[in-house]
């Protein structure tokens, strides 16, 4: 280039005849040597620019390694490692809630502010990695089935402000960021045919609402109803409005919390045990640990419970292995709950949708959910855990030794 631009932009400019009048020799000479000068300076700026172009220009040096969306999360047992879009979206806000009444008093593994429980809920790492891997590797196993993973959060994180729990510091990990900015993306890292469905925002537009109980460590049925419809979006079906149901109410209900600390507060006030019970000709059997088959409504009658009992009338409570048959549906299809005691509530708007819901608790069930579900031919299998289970090493290992 340098030659070239000086040969034809300089010494290739045809010569002209001097006239007697003209310059004189010096100073030609001093003109040609001005002219060498500046051509000289014009090509060394030239240059620095090219090796060194302005911020902005679009101009790279050295070539750029791509930039990938796509979740590439290590293995457990160390944390998933996520590389995300730089086009990330901020997570919506929180309705901000008004603060309870009252300072928050501990009484053992509880927190209590008035007539109202909530249970601690603390992060540990090693175990929600190997819920992770677990889900992931179900997914693998259930091929050709749509696997769905439902985290519910507990009420501490869903019905107290952040505001409130950062003024008394209370220490509870942060749910929402457990759930949405961990678990979550690691599953869907490893596996990114599972469906999880997102129900910590959901819960919390409702916070206003009777969605947990106050006695009890259980969310009530209107809770699970707001998961449900989350489940049917997930899955691109109409969710049954609550108006289709019969509602009935059990008052007098005194749950776990206040037998695990009993006080005047929470036994001048106890919960109402709200039930929604499905319209239709639907059935519901059930297998003990002994082996034993036994039959009775999807939900109870609880007017014949005792009051510490009302939570056990949905689903015959915690069974290892569970039927319930909508008679009205074909026969088809059919899906399969692996959950613990807060799946209970949220069975009975399953029924609207399946001839056969075939339920599992992974902490008593022994057999493999992937035969199952080709025995049965299952469709859809849904994993329906309460947040908790994803710290308690024994809990984690039942529900793995399923897969």
């Amino acid at each position: 280039m340098e030659q070239k631009f000086s040969r034809h932009g300089f010494a290739g400019r045809p010569r002209h005849s001097a006239k007697k009048n003209g310059p004189s020799r010096l100073f030609r000479v001093l003109l040609l040597l001005l002219v060498l000068i500046t051509v000289l300076c014009l090509f060394l700026f030239s240059g620095k620019e090219r090796e060194n172009p302005p911020a902005g220009s679009g101009v790279s040096s050295k070539p750029e390694a791509p930039v990938s969306s796509k979740l590439e999360p290590s293995p457990p047992p160390s944390r998933p490692e996520v590389s995300v879009s730089l086009a990330e979206p901020e997570p919506t806000p929180l309705p901000e809630r008004k603060p309870p009444a009252g300072d928050p008093e501990q009484l053992g593994a509880l927190l209590k502010i008035g007539d109202t429980g909530y249970e601690y809920y603390n992060f540990v790492t090693d175990f929600a990695n190997q819920y992770i891997s677990t889900v992931a590797r179900a997914g693998e196993q259930l091929e050709g089935r749509t696997l769905f993973d439902l985290v519910i959060p507990t009420s501490m994180s869903v019905m107290l402000p952040e505001s409130y729990l950062e003024q008394h510091e209370i220490n509870s990990s942060d749910q929402r960021k457990a759930i949405e900015e961990y678990l979550y993306p690691s599953i869907n890292g490893l596996n990114p045919a599972v469906k999880t469905v997102s129900l910590f925002d959901p819960l919390r537009a409702h916070a206003e609402e009777y969605i947990y109980f106050r006695t009890d460590h259980h969310w009530t049925q209107l809770g699970a109803y707001y998961a449900y419809v989350e489940f049917c979006k997930a899955k691109g079906i109409e969710p049954v409005p609550l108006t289709q149901f019969d509602k009935q109410e059990y008052p007098g209900f005194l749950g776990s919390f206040y037998s695990d600390a009993p006080n005047e507060a929470m036994e001048s006030n106890p919960d109402t045990v709200e039930a929604y019970v499905p319209r239709g000709d639907i059935s519901l059997s059930y297998t003990t640990v002994d082996g034993e088959t036994y039959g009775q409504a999807l939900i109870e009658d609880g007017s014949v419970y005792a009051s510490e009992l009302l939570y056990l009338i949905f689903a015959a409570g915690d069974q290892p292995y569970e039927e319930i048959v909508n008679h009205d549906l074909a026969d088809d299809p059919t899906c399969i709950v692996v959950k613990e005691s807060f799946g209970n509530v949220f069975l009975p708007f399953l029924a609207n949708h399946y001839h056969k819901v075939i339920v599992v608790d992974y902490r008593y069930y022994d057999g493999s959910i992937a035969e199952l579900a080709a025995e049965t031919g299952a469709e859809d299998v849904l994993l329906l855990n309460n947040i908790s289970m994803t710290r308690n090493e024994e809990l984690v290992n039942d529900l793995s030794d399923l897969f």
